[in-house]
């Protein structure tokens, strides 16, 4: 299958790029600066120089890709439409058999117990709204779109090992705030690159 992963560069991307690799996918990394690319230990992916957030530069990066995993992020908390801007570019595109975007498990926090929703407003709501503003339009864009979109709404990241038994939900968060390490959030995404159960749902995400 032919996979591009939209910030590769980035620490969970760079996961995504090389487990893709290992499963024996052709892998194209797509990237603003292909200098920050590092070794991969299974194999090497061709690399293109892309900015999501420059029109019609997906078109040219991604045409006969079956698949997209995005792992965009964004180093400021500042107002930003990154998310939103390369998902309508995506939609663009009719010829992709999946899209995978990684989204935040913060968009909700009402199911949350008291003390910990707390928290998650006063603090986490203050620190990425902005970033989670944009990530929910990313999701309003997909979902108003035609294409076969999986959202993967991640907790916070750490390093480790991949969780043997991550738990997941389905259109609804999970019951409690988590966590998950990049290598859980990077093995799930490359499991179900063609895996059409997860198509046009929301997923919520954190290690067992």
């Amino acid at each position: 299958m032919r996979i591009a992963v939209l910030g590769a560069a980035c620490r969970t991307g760079r996961l995504v790029t090389d487990l893709a690799l290992a499963a024996g996918h052709r892998v194209t990394a797509v990237v603003r600066d292909p200098a920050k690319l590092p070794a991969f230990a299974h194999g090497a992916p061709e690399a293109v120089r892309a900015d999501v957030q420059q029109p019609g530069a997906l078109r040219a990066a991604l045409t006969g890709q079956d698949a997209v995993v995005s792992t965009l992020g964004t180093a400021s908390r500042a107002a930003t439409t990154v998310f939103s801007d390369a998902a309508r570019e995506l939609t663009g595109l009719p010829w992709l058999r999946h899209v995978l975007v990684m989204s935040s498990a913060g968009l909700e926090s009402d199911h949350l117990p008291f003390a910990q929703r707390v928290v998650t407003r006063l603090v986490v709501d203050r620190v990425y709204r902005e970033v989670h503003h944009d990530l929910q339009r990313m999701e309003g864009v997909l979902a108003a779109s035609d294409l076969p979109w999986t959202v993967l709404r991640v907790p916070v990241l750490k390093d480790g090992p991949a969780a043997p038994e991550p738990l997941t939900a389905y259109d609804r968060p999970l019951p409690r705030a988590g966590t998950a390490t990049r290598a859980t959030v990077a093995t799930w995404l490359v499991a179900h690159l063609c895996d059409p159960a997860t198509v046009r749902h929301r997923i919520a995400l954190a290690d067992g």
